[in-house]
């Protein structure tokens, strides 16, 4: 005989499922209060945007992990800042942030509205940050704001400041060359030989590579003409920039204590002409007397110009008629030796009135080709011909590569980088679209600080808008969007009748 036990649910005998309910929501309760406390200090974050706009660079990280003292970063931003700035303060608001997880307890963040508080306001003008006016559309008609949108950074009694960040691309150099440069006991020694870092009247200057060099580096102008007693450049010197400007030929007693330099391990950035071209499409022999100094490294700069199919677009015309042509004696080059650092995050580089460059080998020299030409690109020698409008096509056989920088080192001896135009980073010249200026400062961080900079991006976040369209389109797109779904669900609705009947 077979004794069926029933089966006895101890809870609901004892009326104890609401204390169940409850115990099981408590437990939920804790795993998940738990959870969350274990996971608060994991963060994981995903930068789909194009070129890791919004991520550090390896060398600001670098710089952060390695502080000693605290960095504090005070961002004054007022709270009524024009509408198109907005997004803008939230960007910087995040860049801001990446730096205080890269840094840790070490960068210390405030962000400061000086139109709440007065004092805030003194502050922010103490540290040199102006109140910005901007005009705006409000109640359909244009009214003049104010607002403060800097940063101001402080290390022990050092101070740096960036007086407006409106400009997001270049934020993250600003603000790591800042930190760079507070935390630094003594700024690395660069030189300028052949051109003043000051404006010019005629805008032939380096001022825009002069401010950019500031951030980082001590410049000093080399003058190697005058007559003192011990005439030579300083060896705490690291890098030497080596300028032509057709005017200034290099005596022997200059290249000889340029060659004394170099042999001491120094390192020197070369812009010299082949062919000197002046401003009025004439040209003359580049008389800069360096050519020989640049053999004994091996490169060979040929007197000729070079012309590509691969142009920039140059504005050609008077008061009257301006006409944007693609000048083929201004070289768009992207053509680049790769895996060096120095084109790190360089799209392309654009070369006015170019020469091109021959290697040969010597004993004990290494040289390197850093860029080249696209294939279709040719020479002009002896007899030139600049008027953008009677520049004769090439034949095929004319069409090579050319090689347009060119680096070269000694055995036990200097280290030297030829770029065969010295206009490559004068003010006037550097357009929009080149990577001129970023290039020369990876060169130079990479010779004369180790690197240290080295490939920080500009941050430019790319926006895609619709494209314009004819009225007519606009009709069509307008109408199937009211239209489209009701007939659908027609259609559906009509489909489910017949199936119906």
């Amino acid at each position: 005989m077979k004794i069926k036990l029933k089966k006895i649910k101890l809870t609901k005998l004892l009326k104890l499922e609401h204390l169940e309910k409850r115990a099981i929501f408590a437990l939920a309760f804790c795993i998940f209060l738990i959870s969350n406390i274990l996971v608060s200090n994991i963060s994981f974050r995903f930068d789909a945007s194009a070129g890791k706009a919004y991520t550090l660079s390896d060398s600001s990280r670098q710089i952060l992990e390695g502080l000693n003292d605290i960095v504090n970063i005070r961002f004054f931003a007022s709270a009524d800042l024009p509408a198109r700035l907005q997004p803008l303060k939230t960007d910087v608001g995040d860049i801001l942030s990446e730096y205080k997880k890269a840094g840790g307890s070490k960068i210390q963040i405030k962000v400061i509205d000086p139109k709440k508080d007065p004092n805030a306001g003194t502050q922010a003008r103490e540290a040199g940050i102006p109140e910005l006016q901007f005009s705006q559309l409000e109640s359909d008609k244009y009214a003049i704001t104010t607002a403060y949108f800097g940063i101001s950074l402080n290390y022990g009694d050092k101070q740096e400041v960036i007086p407006q960040v409106t400009d997001f691309e270049n934020l993250e150099y600003n603000l790591t060359s800042s930190i760079y440069k507070l935390t630094r006991k003594e700024l690395v020694k660069i030189g300028i030989l052949g051109r003043s870092a000051s404006a010019s009247q005629t805008g032939d200057s380096i001022s825009s590579l002069s401010q950019t060099l500031n951030q980082q580096f001590s410049q000093e102008e080399i003058d190697l003409s005058s007559e003192e007693k011990e005439n030579k450049i300083d060896p705490s010197i690291k890098t030497v920039f080596v300028f032509d400007n057709n005017t200034k030929e290099y005596e022997k007693n200059e290249t000889d204590m340029l060659k004394k330099y170099l042999n001491n391990k120094g390192k020197a950035i070369f812009f010299l002409d082949g062919v000197w071209v002046a401003d009025s499409l004439t040209t003359s022999s580049a008389n800069h007397n360096l050519y020989s100094l640049l053999e004994e490294y091996g490169i060979t700069m040929e007197k000729n110009l070079v012309l590509s199919a691969s142009a920039e677009l140059v504005n050609f015309g008077n008061n009257e008629v301006s006409l944007l042509v693609p000048y083929p004696f201004w070289l768009r080059v992207n053509n680049f030796y790769p895996g060096v650092s120095y084109f790190s995050n360089i799209n392309q580089l654009v070369f006015p009135w170019s020469s091109n460059l021959k290697l040969t080998k010597k004993p004990g020299v290494e040289t390197k080709e850093l860029a080249k030409t696209s294939q279709k690109s040719w020479i002009q020698k002896d007899n030139f011909e600049l008027n953008p409008q009677a520049i004769q096509p090439p034949a095929d056989k004319d069409l090579h590569e050319f090689v347009i920088i060119a680096e070269s080192e000694k055995k036990n001896g200097g280290r030297i980088i030829v770029i065969p135009s010295s206009r490559f980073v004068l003010d006037r010249y550097l357009g929009a679209g080149s990577g001129n200026l970023e290039f020369v400062l990876n060169v130079v961080n990479e010779l004369a600080s180790g690197g240290t900079l080295s490939g920080i991006r500009s941050r430019s976040v790319s926006f895609y808008p619709l494209p314009e369209l004819a009225e007519s389109q606009k009709d069509i797109f307008k109408y199937v969007n009211i239209l489209l779904l009701p007939f659908l669900f027609s259609v559906y609705g009509g489909f489910r009748l017949l199936k119906r009947r």
